[in-house]
């Protein structure tokens, strides 16, 4: 089996051992050379821009026995701007199966990006226990809202506006309450040109989809909303779907609930996600029976590919000296004592160590330096000044 990124023009036939492998049918246009062509001069998602970057397993008569994409991301962490790989597609053609096909491109890549430096990668998994094998852990929830739109209250005290965007006309205004958004959660993405194509509607009335930002009395963007419209047994009033729900501050969010508030004779109910930390409960009145659901969602699997690196940019708890005796099976290189100096937060010196105050497989390692772990995981208080509670979400899929 020889195991290599794949050429120009082998990315043609990653689609079809994609569609083949999980029984989709792979629309003819998506092999066409237009859209081949439209790929390489002009692509319109990150996956696009980084056709390249997949490692594929061959037999030795050249069959492409299966694949994986693992593309490149800019992601906050602790403070941080790091590389984070996003994979995706992983697929292996059926009569393959069983051969080491995956754990091979699995083990390719995450040499690769280590020496690349690359911090951390991420997946969004069909099975845990699967991805696990291969290091990666449940590292962030995210909380499902549902609520009926009537119960949404009036908050006078958030005087403002809500702008539709069309034709990128508020384009600025909602990358600046992202970004307001975003700044304190680990492993939110730094997004670039191509991840707004998904996420902003330019042409609401041949979309279909909606982009708001509202604006306080000053002007100042302060919150974002984009949503569409889907009807259901359950919903047969019709379901306000959110498919990004961005503030900045407490204004913000009031004043996103205001025009939310204003749809109650078109909407049954709203469904929106938020990080975990985010508590909707303290101003939504009614929070009970059928009116209301709330349902905490792992969404996502997590990795640390260069562990040194990782330890360096981390934010610590005040000062101190910790020794973690790490476990990689797929990164050697990871397989060492590190001793981690840190002050008033800060990682000051990282030394090779001997003794160790706590040994952590890779998973476990990188759920908790991200910051999904228990308050009280660990006894030793010197080790709960590096594994602690932080603020995670990520909501760009791949």
């Amino acid at each position: 089996m020889i195991i290599r990124k794949i050429r120009e023009e082998e990315y043609r036939r990653t689609q079809e051992v994609f569609g083949i492998a999980f029984e989709i049918q792979i629309a003819k246009e998506q092999l066409s050379d237009e859209k081949w062509k439209q790929i390489r001069e002009n692509p319109k998602s990150r996956q696009e821009r980084y056709y390249k970057e997949r490692w594929a397993a061959f037999d030795d008569d050249g069959r492409m026995m299966g694949f994986l994409i693992g593309f490149p991301a800019t992601i906050r962490f602790d403070g941080n701007e790091v590389v984070c790989t996003c994979i995706g597609g992983v697929s292996s053609l059926p009569q393959y199966r069983g051969k080491g096909v995956i754990a091979g491109c699995f083990r390719k890549h995450l040499e690769d990006s280590y020496q690349k430096g690359y911090a951390f990668s991420y997946l969004y998994p069909f099975s845990t226990v699967f991805y696990r094998q291969f290091g990666y852990e449940l590292c962030s929830e995210t909380v499902d809202w549902e609520f009926d739109i009537r119960t949404v209250p009036y908050f006078p005290e958030a005087k403002g506006a809500a702008c539709l965007n069309e034709r990128s006309s508020e384009k600025e205004a909602v990358m600046q309450v992202y970004a307001d958004y975003m700044k304190e959660y680990n492993l939110s993405f730094v997004r670039e040109e191509y991840d707004w194509i998904k996420v902003i509607h330019d042409d609401p009335a041949v979309e279909n989809a909606f982009t708001y930002v509202w604006k306080n009395q000053e002007g100042r963007p302060k919150g974002v909303l984009c949503y569409h419209k889907e009807y259901s047994d359950k919903h047969p009033g019709g379901l306000m779907q959110m498919e990004a729900f961005y503030f900045s501050d407490e204004e913000g969010l009031k004043g996103l609930f205001n025009h939310i508030r204003a749809y109650r004779s078109h909407f049954q109910s709203v469904r929106l996600s938020v990080p975990k930390q985010v508590a909707l409960q303290r101003i939504l009145p009614e929070v009970s029976g059928n009116a209301f659901g709330r349902k905490i969602v792992f969404h996502g699997m997590g990795r640390v590919i260069h562990a040194e690196n990782a330890l360096r940019m981390a934010r610590y708890r005040g000062s101190g000296t910790v020794s973690v005796k790490l476990n990689d099976e797929y990164i050697r290189e990871n397989n060492r004592v590190f001793k981690v100096t840190f002050e008033d937060g800060r990682c000051i010196a990282l030394e090779e160590g001997t003794d160790w105050d706590v040994e952590l497989d890779i998973g476990t390692f990188s759920r908790c330096l991200l910051g999904c772990c228990d308050e009280n995981e660990y006894e030793k208080e010197e080790v709960r000044k590096i594994f602690y509670g932080k603020k995670t979400f990520i909501c760009d899929g791949f």
